[in-house]
């Protein structure tokens, strides 16, 4: 009995190591799952809606964070620096999940600072959060044009994340306000400016040119809804627990293997500085060579030695014929009476074009007198047969 004792605790703590064991390699205590990544360009409201999913204030000051994290502002430069993971219930609900959100910092500022987002970025994902069910992409509602910006930035999630990345992605609309006169607005433009139509435009584009294969889903939560309205309030809440569904379903993405990827405009310049190094390269070695040409030109001249041009080789015609393309005399004889035959044929026609075409009064003028020849032909006929009748 105290055998089967001992080996009933010995298994319950083989299996209590083995569960806390799990639990620290995922680090779930410090990043509960679902785990969310909001991406976009500087202003599109990425922190605002990081804190709303938080149950927040859409306008929250970060006051616990450094480097901006979390932190709205109104102006047009980028106010997050780093990337910053912060976890809790969602909409700050005690009764609901709990989940891990991290704010990124936006895209489109200088390159320094942007090479330095995307190092601090990766490295982030990689090295503390591990993997992540869903990317959120954040676009604003006016944002449906595919924008060199945008499509720069793409470009750039692609690359780090790889293709797999679009299976956790999702769209957002920002600033997407779902009020009676901002619905009404969007009706009136043509083509009306829909949900559908969005997700549509973004989805078309997104996969021509990346290697996105399948439509993604689209959310539009507005972080500045009206909570006294029920509809705008509905809206909110509809469109938040899509988001949540959406995590729950996904399998985790795991970071370990994205890398740091170099903005296109880096990309450029490191091409550029490759061919002006090559051409740099290239004047020294011919520097070399005419030194080298000039050192022995004046040893020839210290010896008294000379170099002559080099000659033209020169071929007899049997020779030159065995290599080129000849004519024989009577080719010669045949393209000539062919020409003459030619000049002939181009000659008559060309006249009789002239004359048809430039004296087309002389032709009739000539006509006339041939008539009159005929008619005074005729008379003079007439008069001989009356000459020669019964008086004569």
């Amino acid at each position: 009995m105290r055998n089967n004792n001992i080996l009933t605790t010995a298994i319950i703590l083989l299996f209590l190591a083995h569960f806390e064991g799990a639990r620290i390699n995922t680090n779930e205590d410090r990043y509960p799952s679902p785990r969310m990544v909001i991406l976009g360009a500087t202003g599109v409201g990425k922190s605002s809606l990081a804190n709303v999913l938080l149950g927040r204030d859409k306008n929250y000051e970060g006051r616990e964070f450094s480097n901006g994290c979390f932190r709205v502002s109104t102006g047009l430069d980028s106010i997050t620096k780093d990337t910053c993971a912060d976890q809790g219930y969602w909409l700050g609900d005690s009764n609901m999940q709990r989940f891990t959100v991290i704010d990124t910092p936006g895209f489109g500022d200088q390159l320094v600072e942007e090479e330095k987002t995307i190092e601090n970025l990766v490295t982030t994902l990689r090295d503390e959060i591990k993997y992540v069910h869903v990317f959120i992409i954040a676009f604003k509602q006016t944002d449906n044009r595919m924008t060199n910006s945008l499509r720069s930035m793409i470009s750039l999630f692609e690359k780090m994340f790889g293709n797999k990345f679009w299976d956790n992605a999702i769209l957002e609309a920002t600033h997407w306000n779902h009020g009676t006169d901002a619905e009404r607005i969007r009706q009136a433009s043509q083509p009306p400016l829909t949900q559908k139509f969005w997700t549509d435009e973004f989805n078309r584009i997104l996969k021509k040119e990346y290697n996105l294969q399948r439509d993604l889903k689209s959310i539009f939560i507005d972080t500045y809804y009206h909570h006294e309205s029920s509809h705008e309030t509905d809206t909110f809440n509809n469109n938040s627990q899509a988001l949540l569904d959406f995590s729950l379903s996904r399998e985790a993405f795991q970071c370990k293997d994205i890398e740091i990827a170099l903005t296109e405009i880096r990309q450029l310049q490191n091409n550029l500085e490759n061919l002006m190094k090559e051409e740099e390269d290239k004047k020294r070695i011919i520097a070399d060579l005419n030194a080298e040409n000039y050192r022995l030109n004046k040893t020839l001249e210290h010896y008294g030695l000379t170099t002559t041009a080099p000659q033209p080789e020169k071929h007899s015609g049997t020779e030159y014929c065995a290599r080129n393309r000849c004519y024989t005399p009577t080719e010669f004889a045949l393209f000539g009476v062919g020409t003459i035959v030619m000049g002939v044929m181009l000659g008559v026609v060309g006249i009789g074009w002239f004359k048809h075409q430039c004296l087309p009064g002389e032709y009739e003028e000539m006509r006339e007198r041939e008539k009159k020849m005929e008619r005074r032909t005729e008379m003079v006929k007439e008069r001989d047969r009356d000459s020669s009748g019964p008086y004569r």
